[in-house]
């Protein structure tokens, strides 16, 4: 199976004419099927398709990674201009969410059609060789990122456990990649999880963002340890894992670490 991975929105940005904004939103491309994985903060990923020559009226399904805002803020916009996708997500993605006291989560819920959502509670192969992973089992505690975040249950202000996260993952014949956003529950765990889940297959690719750009240094040595003995062919970072976390990672394990900045095209 091949798979091309085309970034349309990330905070950073090269392409002549393209945007960047502080959000995420990848294009999974295979021989028959198109995956859009979230939707960026506003409909900036829609209008960099368009200059890139893509068109995202043939998408079949996107996956929402969890319900901040800078990873659903475009779902409107684009189930405005297609009307065939279905949305993968988990339930726990319509709570309200907060950073401290600022809401933070998905816009105007209830103007969304939710006969065009699909929840998903264990892994699911969505089409062949794709792969939803929504129950993400935190191992290592220090690896994980709620701090200042909170989240509404049954009318009640809670920490935010990001039980609405879930990571996708592309399957080769001897090998996986691992996609995630944000990894609020923690990178390490999430490739963990996936591991227990796809035993016997190499990691053949882990990208997106670890929230990590303001961490401490305990924290980011934690994972780096950990990437050490699980390093995967290519390691794409983003987001907000942080150009300064980019780059300690690109000291350590060289040019098999990549920053996967808006218009980047990864194929597998």
């Amino acid at each position: 199976m091949n798979y091309k991975i085309t970034t349309l929105a990330e905070n950073c940005v090269y392409g002549k004419g393209l945007q960047g904004e502080h959000g995420l939103s990848l294009l999974i491309e295979t021989e028959g099927h198109k995956i859009l994985f979230d939707t960026g903060a506003s409909d900036l990923f829609l209008r960099n398709a368009r200059l890139l020559g893509i068109d995202l009226s043939e998408v079949d399904y996107v996956v929402l990674s969890h319900g901040h805002r800078d990873h659903t803020g475009g779902l409107h916009s684009f189930l405005a201009m297609n009307s065939k996708a279905k949305v993968i997500c988990k339930r726990e993605i319509f709570r309200p969410k907060f950073k401290d006291e600022r809401e933070n989560g998905l816009l105007h819920t209830d103007a969304l059609d939710k006969k065009r959502f699909l929840f998903v509670e264990e892994k699911t192969e969505i089409v062949p060789g794709i792969f939803v992973l929504p129950q993400i089992k935190i191992i290592d505690k220090a690896d994980t990122h709620f701090e200042h975040f909170f989240t509404e249950v049954d009318g009640e202000m809670r920490p935010d456990a990001f039980d609405d996260e879930l990571a996708l993952i592309l399957e080769g014949e001897k090998n996986i990649s691992v996609l995630s956003s944000c990894s609020h529950r923690g990178i390490t765990n999430i490739v963990r999880t996936v591991q227990e889940a796809f035993q016997g297959l190499a990691l053949k690719l882990v990208l997106g963002g670890f929230h990590i750009h303001n961490a401490e240094e305990e924290k980011f040595n934690l994972i780096s340890a950990f990437l050490g003995v699980n390093l995967p062919r290519r390691l794409g970072v983003c987001h907000c894992t942080g150009i300064d976390k980019y780059a300690l990672f690109r000291q350590q394990f060289g040019d098999r670490v990549y920053y996967n900045y808006t218009g980047w095209v990864e194929t597998i």
